[in-house]
């Protein structure tokens, strides 16, 4: 069976560990950055919910880097890319004629942090036994009849709603909880578009690096336009978006509309739709707000004043007050 092999951090990150990964200054961010800090000095189990390409890997690997196992084996399983008859030996090892005791995941964990990403695709038999292994901390190879202990950080993620998946019968109630104590949710790149600014800036200077290019900077107009996009794919859709526009750069200038991919420079900078979420504080919904429609303008706050209905100085003041950069 193909294993997702133990890697390092990328080559051009080795220089930055545990949180320093994490980029932004967005309030979202922050929460999440406390969070973490908060549990990784624990053995707590984590649960950490979010779309695909928002950051839960690095979340994960952060909250292991900055704990009591940073020098043990951090392990990870994508249990999205595992056949599901093959999950049980992946995890716990399998003993057999043709497999003489092979060492699971969770062996190879031990000691150290074990990270499952998308947890919900856990066939249902697997299910069990992750429950046992947090629960007693023991299990067994597939196969075997001897139990191990399991000296391990779990670490789970999930792009589900794993409520709904307990609710329709698809995912354990017993183990949800267990994993869900300590839950960090990652926010879409959507929700956090003041961060855009400083992960262009992050991702110039790694592509620089690593493709041998001179990019020296992107203009404010491509920038916006980066900032009015959607992002489905959230961060990793934005990252590979910038490494392909250093990588067709020539020469030694600063990357403009013209470098963007064509449906970035077809989008209509329409106005852009908030989502906003229930029981968001009315002061974050404002600050959203502000800086959408700040973005929005180019930053003319006279305009956006206008646009908000509220006087300039009135303007000045939100910005301050809500520390939008």
């Amino acid at each position: 069976m193909a294993r997702d092999p133990i890697r390092k951090p990328h080559a051009r990150r080795d220089d930055r560990r545990g949180f320093e990964r994490l980029i932004g200054h967005s309030r979202a961010i922050a929460r999440v950055i406390e969070q973490a800090r908060h549990v990784a000095t624990t053995r707590a189990t984590v649960l950490i919910e979010g779309e695909p390409g928002t950051g839960k890997g690095l979340v994960a690997r952060a909250i292991h880097e900055d704990g009591p196992r940073q020098d043990a084996p951090f392990v990870r399983v994508r249990l999205g890319s595992l056949v599901a008859e093959g999950v049980e030996s992946e995890l716990f090892g399998s003993e057999g004629e043709a497999d003489p005791a092979p060492r699971g995941r969770f062996e190879s964990a031990g000691g150290g942090t074990l990270y499952l990403d998308e947890i919900g695709e856990a066939p249902p038999a697997v299910q069990v036994k992750l429950l046992r292994a947090i629960q007693e901390r023991v299990f067994e190879r597939a196969g075997g009849t001897e139990m191990l202990k399991s000296d391990v950080r779990l670490i789970a993620g999930t792009q589900r709603d794993l409520s709904a998946d307990v609710a329709a019968g698809r995912f354990r109630e017993e183990l949800y909880f267990r994993l869900g104590g300590v839950r960090v949710r990652m926010p879409p790149l959507r929700e956090r578009p003041e961060d855009i600014p400083l992960l262009v800036e992050s991702f110039l200077r790694e592509f620089n690096r690593e493709h041998a290019r001179r990019v020296t900077g992107i203009t404010r107009g491509a920038l916006d336009r980066l900032a009015a996009y959607a992002w489905p794919g959230n961060v990793r859709e934005l990252e590979n978006v910038v490494e392909g526009m250093v990588v067709l750069a020539r020469g030694r200038r600063a990357l403009d509309l013209s470098d963007l991919p064509e449906p970035l420079r077809a989008t209509a900078m329409a106005a852009p739709r908030l989502e906003l979420a229930v029981g968001m504080t009315v002061e974050e919904a404002e600050r959203q707000l502000i800086a959408a429609t700040l973005r929005y303008t180019g930053h003319d706050k006279q305009r956006a004043a206008a646009m908000l209905g509220i006087g300039l100085r009135t303007l000045y003041r939100k910005i301050k007050q809500h520390d939008i950069r």
